[in-house]
């Protein structure tokens, strides 16, 4: 979709493009103030030139300003894979424990809360 999508959006500006040199080849002189003289070229090829550099321009400044998103994009996916890590480690303690767990402990171990208690904990799990 995309790839059709950038067909029918590249082909028919190419064609604009293209018919725009085309059809304004005239001489335009212009005087620009850091460069020495007067600079001919044709027409187009001034205005083309310029849309280009202000696209680029408006390209960079785009991405300075979108810096500190990614600054904050960054950050956050470290803290997620710092997060994920411990659970991962919360998650394989408690096999290792089930694995040195004895059944003679099990006998001297507690009953099962009831009543309150035990709805409580359920609700706080």
């Amino acid at each position: 979709m995309r790839q059709l999508f950038g067909i029918i959006v590249f082909v028919p500006l190419a064609l604009i493009i293209g018919i725009f040199a085309v059809e304004n080849r005239g001489p335009l002189a212009l005087e620009i103030w850091p460069l020495p003289g007067v600079q001919e070229m044709w027409a187009s090829v001034w205005i083309l030139g310029l849309l280009a550099i202000g696209i680029i321009v408006g390209l960079v400044i785009g991405w300075l300003g979108g810096g500190s998103a990614r600054r904050r994009a960054r950050g956050a996916e470290r803290l997620n894979r710092t997060l994920e890590r411990q659970l991962s480690e919360r998650d394989a303690e408690p096999a290792s424990a089930a694995e040195s767990f004895s059944p003679i402990a099990s006998s001297a171990a507690l009953p099962a809360p009831s009543g309150r208690a035990a709805q409580v904990a359920r609700t706080e799990d």
